[in-house]
């Protein structure tokens, strides 16, 4: 989980449910010394129904990949040894003439040797497999592809257990080749195999098929001027480890003429991607639902993005996180929909030169721990709603921490111009850390649960921005919002339809980053430290209500708590008293 440090609190209580009603404590107010309130909130998320990578598959054409295609009897596989250009073939189905085997018929097909310069063709128009079985096997062509397959059924492509194998294509090819990679397909093909596979492309891609690839358990090594990994209809990586250095995409999908194609999934494996465009990319569909991603695009995130596609992971339709561990340092945005993006869960951290997560609809966050160290702006969504259910978020943005940048005018009339998107917060333990506007909504703002932790823009630097920024309106019916920022016109806070008070401060000059400011009631109590200057300070909690004394102390120390930046209660003894006043109204404005 990562360390929220956005507040070095030697004091907030933020433990997260949807910030349920506060621990009992007890209050000395006179001698400055009172305990600090427990309050809960919600991480697993409250959406009991999200929409998962289960469920975007069903909308797409399956792969049908069966496990069992990658078992074979070597006993009975013709054989195909390599020597420098010679080959010898043992067992029906395949032909040499000089350096070049062709596979003409479904079977297995077991090779070993080294072939200096030629090449393997598969041309089987009959129904059945063919098994393409590298048992420690050199294959080199200076002219063309390693590896090519014309026509099959299905090519299974199988990495003999305990080997390592080569393919090498060549520079050129043949005018007006349909074929561009070292390894390609123009059929389905599958891959597999407990062996090792080292593939260089020097023409354009690493591997490519035509149709579907798929791929599970083989340790892969791909370098290529181009794409490093693609499949036409889909791209599906079930299990393996892989190491992909591409000067385009490095795993990508591509097909752009049927809804149901075209989409990448990502079940499992050790990925390494360092691409010079995207790092995976998908035309549709991009599904992570496990496995270990990390990912670089374009030089990462200390390159300012060009006019080139240079994103971490990027999806043309859908993108649905359910699990995995991804790290992403990219150029252009980290996570990237050209629709609606998703995060159900898994561990993912982004740096990044813009956006860290992107998405031109809606984007949810449904659970999952999401740190992004560096980012112009942290999360953005342009044409839809930004839902929070749940999750631990830390963002640090130099812009915008989190942006609802549309104003409701969907092209699709899905909602229309005047009746605008909103940014919902109703769970999570979220922290921001931002430049200029902490979170800023061109729609409106809902808050029911969770707990908001924002370090706004500083006095003085910013003029035209604030912790909170809204167009609408910001209704906070739950959860525990702290908002430190630079005052004036754009230090919002929560509006007058709200059912939870607000305590809205403004200090007469900055207070230094540091500064513990706490925040006394009849039964409860809070602490916090903002980790940047600030001169207003918005705090609304649970335990806030209508008509009640509240007092305002600066200063003093805070014992107790289980985390050294992230108290859960705790007792504050000392600090100069500030304040002492009355909620008047559901939202009470003071200036110590």
């Amino acid at each position: 989980m990562p360390v929220l440090n956005r507040w070095a609190l030697p004091a907030l209580l933020l433990g997260l449910a949807a910030c349920d009603s506060p621990t009992t404590v007890d209050e000395q107010v006179g001698d400055a010394t009172f305990a600090l309130t427990a309050l809960f909130c919600e991480v697993g998320g409250v959406n009991d129904d999200p929409f998962t990578v289960a469920d975007a598959l069903a909308d797409n054409a399956a792969d049908d990949e069966d496990a069992s295609a990658y078992a074979y009897d070597a006993a009975s596989a013709t054989t195909i040894v390599f020597d420098g250009a010679a080959v010898s073939v043992t067992g029906p189905g395949a032909t040499a003439a000089g350096s070049i085997v062709t596979v003409s018929q479904p079977g297995t097909y077991l090779f070993s040797g080294v072939l200096s310069d030629g090449q393997v063709i598969v041309d089987s128009p009959d129904d059945g497999a063919v098994q393409l079985v590298l048992a420690g096997a050199s294959i080199a062509s200076s002219a063309d592809s390693g590896i090519r397959v014309d026509e099959a059924d299905l090519a299974v492509l199988i990495l003999a257990d305990g080997t390592i194998n080569t393919v090498v294509d060549g520079a050129t090819y043949p005018d007006r080749a349909e074929q561009n990679a070292a390894v390609w397909s123009d059929d389905d093909l599958w891959i597999g195999g407990t062996g090792s596979l080292e593939v260089t492309g020097n023409f354009e891609d690493g591997i490519a098929g035509k149709d579907g690839l798929v791929i599970r358990d083989a340790t892969i090594a791909v370098t290529a001027p181009d794409e490093g990994i693609r499949g036409k209809d889909y791209l599906v990586v079930r299990s393996g480890t892989f190491d992909i250095a591409a000067g385009g995409d490095g795993l990508k999908s591509d097909e752009d003429e049927d809804a149901a194609l075209g989409y990448v999934l990502i079940a499992g494996g050790d990925i390494t991607v360092d691409a010079v465009g995207d790092a995976v990319s998908a035309e549709t569909d991009l599904l992570v639902s496990g496995g270990l991603l990390v990912v670089r695009s374009g030089g990462g995130a200390s390159v300012t993005p060009g006019d080139d596609s240079t994103k971490g992971l990027k999806a043309g339709a859908l993108m649905v996180i359910d699990d995995g561990t991804i790290t992403v340092d990219a150029s252009d945005d980290g996570l990237h929909s050209d629709g609606t993006l998703v995060i159900n869960g898994g561990v993912t951290e982004i740096a990044t030169a813009d956006d860290a997560v992107h998405a031109e609809f809606t984007l949810t966050v449904n659970g999952g721990d999401l740190t992004i160290t560096e980012s112009y702006e942290g999360l953005e969504a342009v044409t839809g709603d930004m839902v929070f259910n749940g999750g631990t978020i830390a963002v640090t943005a130099t812009d915008d921490g989190i942006n609802l940048a549309g104003d409701g005018d969907d092209p699709n009339g899905v909602q229309s111009a005047g009746d605008p998107w909103d940014m919902i917060f109703n769970a999570g333990r979220i922290t921001v850390t931002a430049g200029n506007d902490g979170i800023d909504s061109n729609g409106s703002i809902v808050m029911t649960g969770g707990c908001l932790a924002i370090d706004g823009p500083t006095p003085g630097t910013v003029p035209e921005q604030g912790a909170i920024d809204y167009n609408g309106d910001f209704e906070i019916h739950g959860g525990l919002l702290l908002a430190a920022g630079a005052a004036g016109r754009h230090a919002q806070t929560p509006g007058a339809a709200s059912t939870q008070p607000t305590v809205a401060v403004t200090f007469s000059s900055a207070q230094a980053a540091g500064t513990l400011i706490s925040l006394a009631g009849p039964d409860a109590g809070l602490s916090v430290a903002p980790g940047k200057t600030f001169q207003s300070l918005v705090v609304s909690a649970p335990w806030l209500s209508t008509g009640d004394a509240l007092s305002l102390y600066r200063g003093g120390t805070v014992s107790g708590g289980a985390d050294a930046r992230l108290f859960d209660g705790g007792t504050l003894t000392g600090g100069t008293p500030l304040a002492t006043f009355n909620l008047s109204s559901i939202v009470t404005a003071i200036t110590p």
